[in-house]
């Protein structure tokens, strides 16, 4: 089998194809057009190009390339390959008065060359091999050459420095060029040309709601290139493959949603994702995986495509299991044994993963954590605010509590909820259970006290419905909400938060302080608190309420009726 690629010998492309293809014959083409036509007219079965820079961005001539050959040249993959670039001369620094390399390279290394050779012209030549070619041909002492520190020393030349691009560990995405797709391996991205014919205002929106917000589909890329009519094509890389139904059904959507447009959609293959920076996290541990937001979990993140692992007291895989086999481990079980099982698995982590606990409360998991994890584990606290009934991630809560001991891998971890839309906070352990002493010991509790004062006074729901306004009728629904809840853990929750009494014993003594002054008949400390409330949290606090309340008012407009209240209270 014969492999094309952009030479000449020596070259990054050559390495790349080297790795891609170590025993094979490989053939050096000129130009990136005549890797395309050969891959083409089928001189070559496989065509190895650069089509990425993590420094400079996209390599024009080969997305030039894919739209005019698109159908007859397909990406079937991709490589990423680190870019350590070194300079190299027969002569002395000191004697150095040009730099020679392919343009994108002294690009790449602008601010080494500037600093370090200054009085230096800048000569680009057709690759990096060709300017060492050049130097050693010629004899020229006042030449340096810029590219791969073996091929300078394979041409002669002495190293003068190494790692002079900018950033120093630059990256380079190779493409793999033939006639098929790469079959679907569950972690895919494809590549794609919308090309309009005609302008307007608003096209580049219309297509990426499309993507986006209809299809639900992540790009990874998006580029743009002139034509000579003035107008735009757009190439984009999205997460999937071209065989899943919400790319297929995507690319269609544009076809036919943009008809009028007169847009032209081309598919340039579908391939295994190759990320510049490749993950460290491929597989995720739940231990309590088996629970109502442990099946939850495992969609999302398989969906997101990681591997995912459970272990509980009746799975097949011990927790000592889950955990050997994982990057990342959540600890997913209720509050009251979650220190309890830190502790209890605490020494199974060894250096390189992450523990996670995802629980309501932050203070004594995180804590236990810190205490037990291993040296070089990282420890990060988490909370989802929402329940397993949600149908997706965007712009639900997710709180996260750093700890000294969060890394990259913590930084990756929370990047997979910022990726599907979570609004992420990050705060102390402390103030995270301030906030749900707030949030739920007190929410809780108020609407507990609430049911017991309609029970001992009305009995049974069903005879407030007639008399209940659009607020009040708001209210007994998060009444009811919470008594559908899990008695024993919401009973949990309360007694441990540590500030939790602390937030109840604050609630009591205001509503003593103001209750006591209406059963006297003072009206105005009630007033009082309402305007110091009012304006201290301020008009745009109050007008958000009051449109948000009206929204929801309207959407539950048809009152609770005797029917439905007597049903859903079992009567």
């Amino acid at each position: 089998m014969t492999i094309g690629f952009l030479g000449p010998a020596g070259t990054y492309t050559d390495e790349a194809a080297q790795q891609l293809f170590p025993a094979d014959a490989r053939v050096p083409y000129a130009s990136i057009d005549a890797v395309f036509e050969a891959v083409v007219a089928r001189a070559v079965r496989y065509g190895v190009v650069p089509i990425e820079s993590l420094v400079q961005g996209p390599v024009t001539e080969t997305l030039d390339n894919l739209f005019r050959y698109a159908g007859r040249v397909t990406i079937g993959d991709m490589l990423v390959l680190a870019i350590d670039h070194a300079i190299g001369a027969l002569g002395k620094p000191q004697e150095i008065r040009r730099i020679l390399s392919k343009d994108q390279a002294l690009h790449q290394c602008s601010a080494f060359l500037a600093h370090t050779f200054p009085q230096a012209a800048l000569v680009e030549t057709p690759s990096t091999t060709a300017a060492m070619e050049m130097i050693v041909q010629q004899g020229w002492r006042d030449a340096a050459a810029i590219g791969n520190a073996a091929a300078l020393e394979h041409y002669g030349l002495e190293v003068l420095a190494r790692g002079i691009g900018n950033p120093p560990q630059n990256k380079t995405k190779f493409a793999v060029l033939g006639e098929h797709h790469h079959a679907r391996t569950g972690v895919d991205a494809t590549s794609f040309v919308i090309y309009p014919h005609r302008d307007r205002i608003g096209l580049l929106q219309d297509i990426l709601h499309i993507i986006s917000r209809e299809s639900g589909l992540n790009i990874s890329s998006l580029h743009s290139r002139p034509n000579t009519n003035g107008t735009y094509r757009f190439y984009f890389e999205v997460e999937g493959h071209i065989e899943d139904t919400p790319v297929a059904s995507c690319l269609a959507a544009v076809e036919r949603a943009l008809a009028s447009d007169d847009v032209e959609v081309r598919v340039f293959g579908s391939y295994p994702r190759r990320m510049f920076n490749e993950p460290r996290i491929h597989t995720i541990g739940l231990l309590g995986g088996t629970g109502q937001m442990g099946r939850w979990f495992t969609p999302f993140f398989e969906h997101a495509g990681y591997r995912v692992l459970i272990a509980g007291r009746t799975t097949p895989l011990s927790y000592q299991q889950c955990i050997a086999q994982s990057d990342a481990v959540i600890i997913n079980v209720p509050i009251s044994n979650t220190v309890e099982l830190i502790h209890k698995v605490g020494h199974f982590f060894r250096p390189g993963q992450l523990m996670v606990d995802n629980t309501s409360i932050k203070t004594q998991p995180v804590a236990a954590m810190l205490e037990v994890a291993p040296e070089g584990v990282e420890v990060l606290g988490m909370h989802t605010v929402f329940g397993p009934t949600i149908r997706e991630l965007r712009r639900q809560n997710v709180i996260f509590t750093t700890t000294p001991r969060s890394g990259e891998l913590a930084q990756e971890f929370e990047g997979i909820f910022y990726k599907y839309g979570a609004t992420i906070t990050h705060t102390t352990p402390e103030y995270h259970d301030r906030q749900m002493a707030f949030h739920q010991n007190l929410e809780h509790f108020t609407k507990v006290v609430l049911a017991e004062v309609l029970r001992a006074q009305f009995g049974k729901p069903e005879v407030m419905a007639t008399y209940s306004s659009p607020n009040s009728r708001l209210s007994l629904i998060t009444m009811g909400r919470v008594l559908k809840g899990d008695p024993q853990l919401y009973a949990e929750i309360q007694t441990q938060n540590l500030q939790g009494a602390g937030m109840i014993r604050e609630y009591l003594r205001i509503a003593s302080d103001i209750g006591e002054a209406l059963m006297r008949g003072d009206a105005e400390r009630f007033a009082q608190a309402m305007s110091a409330c009012a304006e201290a949290f301020g008009p745009a606090f109050v007008d958000h309420a009051v449109a948000t309340s009206n929204a929801i008012q309207q959407a539950t407009s048809v009152p609770l009726s005797r029917e439905t209240l007597a049903s859903s209270s079992g009567a």
